[in-house]
């Protein structure tokens, strides 16, 4: 029986909480080490991630891992992980497929829904440069997690294999949370993402936030989901995301935990994470209903100026937000909060923020009062 989860990723507090919250024990690899994530479990900063998991990962206790955000960019890391312990979450073989956008945009093809025009960069039949206008192309690399170093086009880089071309669509930007099994796959929830600098991101594509949506339409997603599922092979948590306009136009596939299902955990009595162990496990158990058709939000506050992050703040970020050693493991007002003396230079990020509303409009407005209630705290000195 496994009771004790290993974990390595970039951020892996909010999946650490919804492990503990359904009676496994955890350790993790993680590259901020926040303050939080200690109080939930046994936390290890990694000074070269994640290329030092390995030899974290032999020589922890643990009966199990899982991988969230950033390491799915690395198949071959994981077999090398997944020969040291065992593995829970998506194969090597599945993520070579789902993180290839031109297996998505065949996959695409063959099944009828959207994807936007892509290309290998120095493609003999196409040059994006000219005669196209370049702001209707965005240069995106394949190795990349929430929106980073994704940029309009203006010149071709010289490491061409690390990035392609992709045409730029209009379109709100969306996700989907899936829990796949052997015998198919759920549509867990559906959030609205925040993008970019309008939302206080340091760069035009980086995600900033989300709010999950009361009552999400699933009808147009089923096919999307169901085709990835079932041509790759999915197993567990995993998510994509997608534009929504007229329909909906699949961008990619984040195939682990990812920063939105904190969001559609926080209206249901079971956690998510333990229904990804029994799914990799092949074991049967129930994920019930959400207890209430509100909408929860996130957004993550990115540093404007350098801070150094003193005890003070961190006691009143404490006070300000009701937070208690319970409210660690189940439903924060903030999380990710960093360790006292820590320095948070510009553009990264400080917290994350979460509320809970009954609509959509009503949720974006409280992140918003919530951030400046933090920014009145940790630029006070600075």
């Amino acid at each position: 029986m496994l009771k004790r989860i290993g974990l390595i990723g970039a951020s892996c507090r909010a999946m650490a909480a919804s492990l503990v919250r359904g009676g496994f024990t955890v350790s993790a690899a993680d590259m901020f080490a926040d303050y939080d994530l200690g109080q939930i479990g046994e936390v290890k900063s990694l000074r070269s991630y994640p290329w030092s998991a390995r030899r974290w990962l032999r020589k922890t206790n643990v009966d199990a891992w899982c991988y969230t955000g950033g390491l799915e960019n690395y198949p071959r890391f994981i077999e090398h992980l997944a020969s040291e312990k065992r593995l829970l979450g998506n194969s090597p073989t599945t993520l070579r497929m789902v993180r290839d956008p031109f297996w998505l945009a065949d996959l695409a093809k063959r099944h009828g829904f959207g994807f936007p025009e892509s290309h290998r960069i120095h493609d003999p039949a196409y040059d994006p440069i000219n005669p196209q206008p370049s702001d209707q192309w965005l240069l995106k690399p394949y190795r990349s997690a929430g929106g980073l170093n994704i940029e309009r086009v203006s010149t071709l880089p010289t490491l061409a294999h690390r990035f392609y071309l992709q045409r730029k669509l209009p379109g709100v930007p969306m996700s989907v949370v899936v829990l796949s099994t052997t015998q198919g796959c759920q549509i867990v929830g559906v959030s609205r993402l925040h993008v970019g600098t309008e939302f206080g991101a340091p760069l035009p594509y980086l995600y900033a936030g989300a709010v999950s949506l009361c009552e999400p339409s699933k009808s147009s997603l089923e096919p999307i989901v169901r085709a990835i599922d079932e041509e790759a092979g999915m197993i567990g948590l995993w998510g994509i995301d997608f534009l929504q306009s007229d329909h909906p136009t699949l961008l990619e596939v984040n195939p682990r935990w990812t920063a939105t299902m904190a969001l559609h955990e926080r209206m249901r009595e079971n956690a998510l994470m333990p229904c990804h162990v029994q799914a990799c496990l092949q074991s049967e158990f129930e994920l019930r209903d959400p207890f209430a058709l509100w909408s929860s939000g996130a957004r993550i506050v990115y540093a404007s100026q350098r801070i150094e992050f003193t005890h003070q703040m961190f006691r009143n970020i404490q006070d300000a937000f009701s937070l208690t050693e319970a409210s660690y493991l189940s439903n924060p007002m903030v999380g990710d909060i960093p360790m006292p003396r820590t320095t948070i230079e510009i553009g990264s990020p400080v917290c994350t923020l979460y509320v809970d509303s009954k609509s959509e409009e009503a949720a974006e407005a409280e992140l918003q009062k919530k951030q400046r209630l933090l920014e009145t705290i940790i630029y006070a000195r600075n």
